[in-house]
């Protein structure tokens, strides 16, 4: 099979030649520390792509995919022309949300939410981001389009924005405001996430209007879990978030029947999932093993005939561990997802810095080998 092929038959429930894998997905990228050092290892004398200026993973390298076998290639929107970061008085990088944030070790960290203190009223009379910019989409059709015709990997669109419509709401709101207000202030909250949602749903249909023909799946990030449990409960889900999502995924399919919603969702997410389901996502990823109630063997029993697994493999314990450890997790997860198909192999989040060179390799290496059908 080609890695077309491989990562189609999943998406119609067929079962490939070997598991398909990825890296360079949204939530499958290389922190730039992690990847400055692999660059080194592997003496690049010129680095990949860097696609990402100031976010945690900045470069794009598919040299290392094909090192690797990846069946990927990714699409990533562009930055838009009418808008340009700049640093407050207080050195915070303001983006066109009105967000502000300050690089701290490396990681860019939320300083600033410019509707902190706003009233309800004040939502209508926001400077939104202008979504028609020919920034945001100059060189993907092309892009897209030399892939399709002159390789076999399967090709996906990276989300969109940083977070989706609960992250989103927290840069603008902050976190403990937004929270506070499914019960202090619904109201707020409820146009808070229209708002949002409907920058989103503009923005991307924009984004898949030039690509769409050769593409997959669409990806959207939204972080609902801790390491414990989901940041809010099932009733508050799904009395604030259930119906925007469906809102927003419902307009993809609506146009672009062909796309699958892929939705990446880190930590103890489980209780969530049949709202997920109901959402409209096809491939849910990140999948975090340590997480509590997310042993990779029950989602498959409970969820595998709803939807499509990806991720999964260990980033807090295995692929920091021994080379014995990396290939048991691996085994583990494909054992477990991969069981009559329906997954795609990938870690549970970014490779960081405290993964060894040498692991991250392997992991793909045991990819290979056990994951043939």
């Amino acid at each position: 099979m080609t890695s077309r092929e491989r990562v189609r038959a999943v998406l119609n429930g067929e079962i490939p030649d070997r598991v398909p894998m990825d890296l360079w997905g949204t939530d499958s990228r290389l922190t730039t520390e992690f990847y400055l050092n692999l660059a080194k290892h592997l003496n690049f004398e010129e680095l990949g792509e860097r696609i990402r200026p100031g976010s945690t993973s900045e470069y794009e390298d598919y040299r290392i995919s094909d090192m690797i076998g990846s069946d990927f290639r990714h699409i990533n929107i562009g930055k838009p022309d009418y808008y340009k970061s700049y640093k407050d008085e207080n050195e915070n990088i303001i983006d066109e949300w009105g967000v502000g944030r300050k690089v701290i070790d490396g990681y860019a960290m939320l300083n600033y939410h410019p509707l902190a203190e706003a009233e309800i009223e004040d939502l209508d009379s926001y400077p939104w981001p202008v979504i028609p910019d020919e920034g945001r989409i100059r060189g993907l059709k092309e892009r897209a389009e030399d892939w399709y015709n002159n390789t076999d990997y399967a090709i996906t669109a990276t989300s969109a924005t940083s977070g989706t419509i609960f992250e989103l709401c927290q840069y603008l709101r902050g976190t403990e405001e937004f929270l506070m207000d499914f019960y202090m202030e619904p109201e707020f909250a409820q146009k808070l996430i229209g708002k949002v949602t409907d920058k989103l749903l503009e923005l991307n249909l924009y984004y898949l209007e030039p690509i769409a023909p050769y593409i997959e799946w669409l990806e959207f990030s939204s972080d609902f879990g801790t390491q414990t449990a989901p940041f809010i409960s099932p009733e508050i889900f799904r009395e604030f978030m259930l119906e925007p999502h469906k809102r927003l995924f419902g307009a993809i399919k609506e146009k672009y029947p062909h796309i699958k919603i892929f939705l990446h969702s880190c930590g103890s997410v489980k209780q969530l999932m049949p709202y997920f389901v109901e959402m409209g996502v096809d491939v849910q990823s990140a999948l975090q093993p340590a997480a509590k109630g997310m042993d990779s063997a029950e989602l498959k029993k409970e969820f595998g005939d709803k939807i499509i697994f990806h991720g999964g493999v260990d980033i807090q314990y295995a692929m920091t561990g021994t080379l014995a450890d990396v290939e048991a997790d691996v085994k583990k997860r494909i054992d477990a997802f991969g069981k009559n198909g329906g997954y795609y192999l990938s870690p549970s989040n970014h490779f960081q810095t405290d993964v060894p060179i040498e692991n991250f390799f392997r992991m793909y290496e045991v990819g290979r080998e056990y994951g043939r059908y």
